[in-house]
């Protein structure tokens, strides 16, 4: 299991557009994924659903933790890390 801690860098957070294209990345990794805010892992969310990021509330300055877990964990890690701070455009 590896973990990446990412600070949200836009200012709207993760409005519909970025919990959108976080989604497509996470739906396309063979493991297992879920996030949480760094200062509160009693609530875990799945990337892999748009509508768990959105619920999640994520604004700008917050830090979320990203768990991935099984084959691919390290790519996923990478590509979820590039789509949340808009590297990529998906």
């Amino acid at each position: 299991m590896l973990k990446k801690t990412i600070t949200i860098l836009e200012e709207e957070g993760l409005h519909a557009r970025p919990a959108s294209a976080l989604a497509k990345v996470a739906m396309q990794c063979k493991c297992n994924l879920k996030m949480y805010r760094e200062d509160d892992m009693s609530k875990i969310y799945q990337p892999k659903s748009i509508l768990s990021i959105m619920s999640l509330g994520a604004g700008q300055g917050d830090r979320i933790v990203f768990e991935a877990e099984g084959e691919g964990e390290e790519e996923a890690l990478l590509e979820i890390e590039r789509t949340v701070l808009g590297v990529v455009q998906v």
